[in-house]
């Protein structure tokens, strides 16, 4: 009897000493659990700030880089490029870009022009392929045909700077190319990053950069702390031409431990654990059992971060923990003992029913990715299905909604790089190609008056010069086109609008244009009221009629009739510019306003145009919310409608 006394008195202290020591074991896991979390959501914190900050360094980037593939593309077609053409060139696309030191061209890699000249005089001549320092980069350049950014490399002028270099090929024929030379443009470091507010360490975070000339990770660093590199940091890589850049931040203070608990809180702990221990050392047998009991669920259902379930072979909900009930796609008490198939729909319930059956003859690790729709939002999953038994897993599953959103906001930030990339291209090509015939006409006309001036009558040289002035005037309205599209496009052009005459402002644009009408024999007309208002900004709807009215009279011959009428509805203003003249075929209707398909056409008495007025006369119309429309019939005339919202 005393021996089975002695036995009872030991339980209760084995049960005390166990728990004491579960609530020692707890709390150092929750020292360890509290400062692994913060690390995971700083870095994650700092993986967002990391991916905002390369996304800007490239957008800077890139946009410098597309100038000498402007400059590439227009060798491509004019590769007699004198060093005049070149600085005009250069001074159009650069003459405001603070951060570009220098553009040049080397024809057969040696410098031929530079701009600006002024203090890099000394640069003419230069082989590049007999530089030291430069050789390796522009031999590489040309053996993979692609822009590629090197340095940063200190500059003999002062200061540190990249340098995009771009081959340029000449196509012949359609399948041959030959090797024309280099451009390339200077990027000031400094001012680079000072631009998109780049700097090595704010009040939370260090940064750096590796990979000089590309390198990536296995490159030097050539920004901030190199240190970082080998404590732990976050990354991501910088995309470039060819190779990357790697992007690194940690912390200021480091990778400490993150602990939030104060110490007279950890002595809290552990004295409240003692006294537990103690309660518990007083309880009876069935208080014992009911603390295994506890113990056996805490096991089971210990991450209390996540959605933990226990599912059996039929996909019948067995057990739930209580933690994140507000992720479960409905109501704990709606879910236990339920089939899947009797919660979702067939194909859902298929796919989780797989993913059980697969864990259940595996006995392996299965991992899912899944969205639902909780409470009319959408959540993205990932869970783990391990092995319990033969006739059950346990399912964990956390909320990756965030990550996922992030993962796919990246990738349509890409896709829209890639096709503003491409847009880009398209219009250096279309500007590159407009160019072309009125300067060679131009240059042609000029080389024969001066070889053979007096060979020629006076009529005749009056014929070449009126030649030369039609040219000059074409490219003088495509860099207008151009300028007014590049100041819309980049967000540069004021947008002021006001109460305008709309009868006044059609008047002024007739008078202006009526004796290019007259020397057509074309009438212009118009219908439209004294009284009527519009809500407009002045210059940009000045530039909409001018351009589809002299629109109208290209396409007009002798005895057409352009017709400018208006008409009010409650909520808008309509304009109709309307023409007898040539029409067009309804698949060129569908083409006129799309860049990537934009062409100049000739007109009545082959004028020529530069293909950029609609799609000017689109974007200004798009700026005051209104819409542009075309109606059109090969023979019989076009009718251009403008709607524009009246004021709120």
């Amino acid at each position: 009897m005393s021996g089975s006394s002695k036995s009872s008195n030991y339980s209760p202290v084995l049960i005390a000493f166990i728990s004491l020591s579960v609530f020692i074991f707890i709390i150092l896991q929750y020292t360890e659990f509290s400062n692994d979390k913060k690390e995971k959501d700083i870095r994650a914190e700092l993986d967002e700030v990391l991916i905002s900050k390369k996304s800007q360094l490239e957008k800077a980037l890139y946009s410098r880089i597309y100038y000498t593939k402007g400059v590439a593309a227009y060798i491509t077609i004019n590769p007699q490029i004198d060093a005049a053409i070149f600085d005009n060139l250069a001074n159009e696309l650069i003459k405001d870009d603070t951060v570009i030191s220098t553009m040049s061209i080397s024809p057969s890699c040696i410098i031929s022009a530079i701009y600006p000249m002024k203090g890099h005089e000394s640069a003419i001549g230069l082989n590049l392929l007999e530089h030291p320092e430069r050789k390796k980069i522009v031999e590489k350049t040309i053996q993979t045909k692609n822009t590629f950014i090197a340095g940063p490399v200190e500059l003999i002028e002062g200061g540190v700077a990249f340098i995009s270099y771009t081959p340029v090929f000449l196509k012949h024929g359609s399948d041959s190319t030959s090797f024309w030379g280099m451009t390339d443009i200077v990027i000031m470091k400094d001012k680079l990053f000072n631009e998109i507010k780049l700097t090595n360490k704010d009040d939370k975070y260090v940064y750096a950069l590796k990979g000089i000339d590309g390198t990536g990770v296995s490159g030097k660093a050539f920004w901030g702390d190199e240190n970082i590199f080998s404590n732990n940091p976050v990354k991501v890589e910088v995309l470039l031409p060819t190779g990357t850049w790697v992007f690194a931040a940690m912390p200021i203070e480091g990778w400490g431990d993150y602990i939030d608990n104060t110490e007279a809180m950890i002595i809290f702990l552990y004295i409240s654990a003692f006294i537990i221990s103690m309660l518990i050392f007083l309880l009876s047998r069935a208080m014992i059992k009911l603390r295994i009991n506890e113990r056996e669920l805490t096991a089971l259902f210990g991450s209390m971060q996540d959605i933990v379930i226990q599912i059996n072979s039929k996909g019948e909900y067995i057990k739930i923990a209580s933690a994140n009930q507000k992720l479960l796609f409905k109501p704990k008490d709606e879910l236990l003992n339920k089939s899947l198939y009797e919660i979702f729909d067939k194909e859902k319930a298929d796919f989780f029913m797989d993913a059980v059956t697969r864990c259940l003859s595996t006995k392996k690790l299965v991992e899912i990715e899944y969205p639902l729709i909780i409470d009319s939002k959408e959540f993205w999953f990932n869970a783990r299905l391990s092995y319990l038994s033969e006739d059950a897993v346990v399912y964990v599953a956390y909320d990756n909604t965030y990550k996922k959103r992030a993962e796919d906001k990246l990738i349509e930030s890409e896709k829209k790089m890639q096709e503003l990339n491409r847009t880009k291209d398209k219009f250096f090509s279309i500007i590159a190609h407009d160019l072309k015939n009125p300067f060679i006409t131009i240059i042609g006309f000029s080389d024969l008056l001066i070889t053979e001036y007096y060979d020629f009558t006076d009529e005749e040289k009056i014929h070449y010069l009126q030649e030369m002035k039609k040219s000059a005037h074409l490219s003088h309205n495509l860099l207008q086109n151009l300028l007014q599209w590049s100041r819309s496009q980049t967000g540069h052009l004021e947008f002021i609008p006001c109460p305008i005459s709309l009868y006044a402002l059609v008047s002024e644009n007739i008078q202006l244009l009526g004796k290019s009408a007259d020397k057509k024999g074309v009438k212009l007309s118009t219908d439209i009221s004294n009284e009527l208002i519009v809500f407009a900004d002045e210059d940009m709807l000045n530039t909409i009629l001018r351009n589809l009215i002299s629109n109208a009279i290209k396409f007009s011959s002798k005895e057409d009739t352009i017709t400018i009428s208006a008409f009010e509805t409650n909520d808008s203003v309509g304009i109709d510019i309307a023409d007898t003249g040539t029409g067009m075929e309804q698949s060129r209707v569908e083409s006129l306003f799309k860049l990537e398909e934009t062409k100049s056409t000739a007109g009545t008495d082959s004028e020529s145009g530069t293909g950029l007025g609609l799609l000017i006369c689109k974007e200004f119309v798009e700026k005051h919310n209104g819409k542009i429309s075309v109606t059109s019939q090969l023979g019989k005339g076009t009718t251009f409608r403008i709607t524009l919202p009246k004021k709120s």
